[in-house]
């Protein structure tokens, strides 16, 4: 799986949240109540940071954290998987994919048929090709934790479920991005450790003061 690790502070949220604003290829992807879901072009990260519910109930949220599957539109349609009656099926070939339906119109909304365990974002199975996690993670305290995107890739490919070549290369574009705006360092500025995590502007100057940075998500 894809990975791109960032430390990031409300002022590089806001950054990060016009850049995808203004992205014609993402869609965010939020609730529109229980199991139910909607892309939208434009949203609002920080409306979300602390608010977004689930569990049980849907009653508990986690202080600070945001969660999104970001639809890459080029990357076509997205599936509506089936209910799960008799347990999961093993996809052993590209005929297997086509058995679940489409989501008609995303920018409509849907309604899930078969849910998974996180209700914070919309369930598509193990990993779909055509959509990028983003988890937003805001200090608690004094420490900067790490946020991510992350994304399936070309995991399943070996089964005839590879990536779309338009979002590999939009993932690059994510990339580029990240090096062109903020500072490559080690996980918790290890002044010997491999560079591994993108410091945006605001979360790497109060990191060069001495501000502590995560180990880990």
């Amino acid at each position: 799986m894809a990975w791109l690790p960032m430390y990031l502070l409300d002022n590089d949220i806001d950054f990060l949240n016009d850049w995808l604003n203004q992205e014609d290829e993402i869609a965010f992807l939020v609730s529109g109540g229980h199991k139910k879901w909607i892309a939208q072009k434009q949203h609002n990260i920080k409306a979300d940071i602390g608010t977004q519910k689930f569990g049980d109930g849907h009653d508990f949220a986690i202080p600070n954290y945001a969660e999104y599957n970001l639809w890459h539109v080029p990357s076509g349609q997205l599936p509506l998987l089936d209910a799960n009656k008799d347990g999961v099926k093993i996809k052993f070939g590209k005929e297997d994919w086509g058995e679940d339906g489409k989501v008609e119109n995303p920018w409509l909304g849907w309604t899930e048929i078969r849910t998974g365990a996180n209700s914070r974002i919309p369930y598509f199975g193990a990993g779909h090709p055509g959509v990028i996690h983003l988890e937003i993670n805001l200090p608690h305290d004094q420490e900067i934790r790490m946020s991510n995107f992350g994304w399936i890739g070309n995991h399943y490919r070996i089964i005839g479920n590879g990536a779309n070549e338009s979002t590999e290369k939009f993932w690059g574009k994510l990339k580029r991005m990240a090096k062109k705006v903020a500072t490559h360092i080690p996980r918790s500025n290890d002044p010997i450790g491999k560079k591994e995590v993108f410091a945006f502007p605001t979360a790497y100057e109060e990191i060069k003061n001495g501000r502590p940075c995560s180990l880990n998500p």
